[in-house]
């Protein structure tokens, strides 16, 4: 691996560029980074405290990248790695994808991509916690993770492996909520109709990731909109398809077509959709700007469109995370999904 010494500490690695993309776990004086689409065997690490690093650094990467660290140049060098704990590199790496299954997992019931059982995932990720909290920049992450955490019943193994980390801290856990059963995870396909009126013109606008919570629309999926002209009045029909699980369906959705906000709403055949009047003078926008940005006000203030190259990047993510359902690398609550999906 490339150790090289930049201005605000040392790099192991190349680091992924992009936040959607990247399994992070907080170490000791470090950061340490997977990129989901293109997994590596080990982490790339960014160390901005090399003494606090030394603890773990030969645990993950080998005595000779260990000791490569501190004595780091700008031109860099490349050193082998050779792991001297590998159960210690698969507890931070499922660590850091469950990070990132969290944040950016996307459940797309037009991808084929189900959601993940979160009572699963918090167990899990408690479970790793405890084999790597020695390395942990938390002192309390365990605790945390435990705090956040039910048994999951319906996965014995995994049950009886955080039953143990939770006697070993003193804490009572409680029973999993449980999940939707596949009924409650269908998504119906078909958008609103055009209702009455006439219709004036009508497109799809990609949703920004970043523009809305995760786990709340469906993440390979676009906002329709309508224009429809009744009567007097125009106006504007923006119906976005939500997300697989539909405990998330909570957040206050919004639509931004040109000058006009449009309220979302979810509905019972599994999207959000909402309708506004429409100036005329909005007909005379640039067809550019014929858009329906769909966002959070809590996320996001002004959302911008998806970018073309933004665009090609989520969908590389959307396989890769279709790809792990199956993976033996996979985290299991990730495969625990790709089994329970119809």
């Amino acid at each position: 691996m490339i150790v090289t010494r930049a201005a605000d500490g040392v790099t192991v690695g190349p680091a992924p560029r992009h936040p959607e993309r990247t399994a992070l776990a907080e170490a000791a004086g470090a950061l340490l980074t997977w990129d989901v689409v293109d997994p590596a065997a080990l982490p790339s690490a960014t160390i901005h405290d090399v003494g606090r690093a030394a603890g773990w650094l030969w645990e993950l990467y080998g005595a000779d990248v260990a000791a490569a660290v501190p004595a780091a140049t700008q031109a860099g060098a490349d050193v082998a790695a050779a792991p001297a704990d590998q159960r210690i590199v698969e507890a931070v790496r499922t660590l850091a994808h469950l990070a990132w299954a969290e944040a950016w997992w996307p459940a797309s019931a037009l991808a084929g991509v189900p959601a993940l059982d979160q009572d699963l995932l918090r167990a899990e990720r408690a479970v790793a916690a405890a084999a790597v909290e020695h390395l942990l920049d938390d002192d309390e992450a365990v605790e945390r993770a435990l705090a956040a955490a039910a048994m999951p019943h319906q996965h014995p193994e995994l049950a009886a492996e955080l039953a143990a980390v939770a006697e070993d801290y003193g804490v009572a856990l409680p029973a999993a909520a449980g999940t939707p059963g596949r009924a409650g995870l269908a998504l119906a396909a078909g958008g609103r109709g055009d209702g009455a009126g006439v219709l004036v013109a009508r497109g799809s606008t990609q949703v920004s990731w970043a523009a809305v919570p995760p786990g709340v629309v469906d993440a390979a999926a676009e906002a329709g909109w309508t224009i429809r002209r009744t009567g007097d009045h125009t106006v504007v029909d923006v119906s976005v398809p939500a997300a697989p699980d539909p405990r998330a369906r909570t957040a206050t959705l919004r639509a931004r077509f040109g000058p006009v906000e449009v309220p979302l709403e979810p509905v019972r055949d599994d999207r959000f959709t909402g309708t506004a009047p429409i100036p005329a003078a909005a007909l005379l926008l640039p067809a550019a700007e014929w858009a329906a940005v769909v966002y959070a006000p809590a996320v996001a203030d002004a959302p911008d469109q998806v970018h073309p190259e933004d665009a090609a990047r989520r969908t590389a993510i959307v396989a890769a995370a279709r790809a792990r359902l199956s993976a033996t690398h996979a985290t299991r609550t990730e495969r625990a999904a790709g089994q329970a999906a119809p």
